[in-house]
């Protein structure tokens, strides 16, 4: 039998091409291409689609925004992923939806809550595509001066992603009894404190969320920094990589 291979396409929650002759007019944003475009991708086998995501609308040519908004070629505008997995969740029934989700913007505790929620609506087809973001401007919506070095962040990430697993966790196995004739939904002792203390982030938990169909949803990596490669292998049940031909 001939080995088989996965397929995931990587885009991102944009405009889209809006200015030929068989382009789309990049309006409205309600979400409506994606669904025929995650039902085409689900037809063909494909395993997951991935959207990627920025915090920030760029000003790096020409030191100004005007060129990123007035062609919209992807990099701005951009809307939440999040949402849009939830909305096309509803539309398919087997292909995977990964968002990209950055450590920079959430506390632990509300990813975990987030991601959670859209893997139980798309019933256990619910990715999240770890960043850490890296641009000043994103740091600088974020109510920071500038963005903190790539180690620092990195070890952020890593005590980020530590404490959502243990949120996700924080509810044990067969918990969720569902018992009429005692009238007990939860059995209460199943779920507990998880009194997370690290060196950035503190949280009692448990989770206030039922646990999703995985449970940890398919954690996503794309560092390619020798730091960003060492937390893809910790973490990562698929890897984003770049290589440059066939032979790379």
């Amino acid at each position: 039998m001939a080995a088989k291979f996965h397929l995931g396409w990587f885009t991102n929650f944009t405009s889209g091409p809006w200015k030929g002759t068989f382009d789309g007019e990049g309006y409205p944003w309600n979400g409506r291409f994606f669904i025929d475009f995650a039902q085409t991708l689900e037809r063909a086998c494909f395993d997951f689609i991935l959207f990627e995501d920025k915090l920030a609308i760029p000003h790096a040519y020409g030191g100004t925004s005007e060129v990123y908004l007035a062609q919209a070629a992807g990099f701005a505008p951009k809307n939440d992923p999040a949402p849009l997995t939830a909305l096309l969740a509803g539309a398919t029934s087997r292909i995977g939806l990964v968002a990209t989700l950055s450590t920079l913007s959430y506390h632990p505790y509300t990813l975990a809550r987030l991601a959670s929620t859209i893997d139980s609506l798309s019933e256990g087809r619910f990715g999240w595509n770890i960043v850490t973001s890296a641009e000043d401007a994103a740091a600088q919506n974020m109510g920071l001066t500038e963005l903190p070095p790539r180690e620092l962040r990195y070890e952020v990430a890593n005590e980020f992603v530590d404490l959502a697993i243990a949120l996700w966790r924080s509810w044990e196995p067969g918990a969720v009894i569902r018992d009429r004739e005692r009238g007990v939904y939860v059995d209460f002792t199943k779920v507990k404190p998880i009194d997370f203390t690290g060196k950035y982030y503190r949280s009692r938990g448990p989770l206030n969320s039922i646990p999703s169909p995985q449970v940890v949803p398919a954690l996503i990596q794309a560092g390619a920094s020798p730091k960003g490669r060492d937390f893809a292998a910790k973490y990562a049940d698929a890897v984003v990589g770049a290589a440059n031909g066939v032979a790379g």
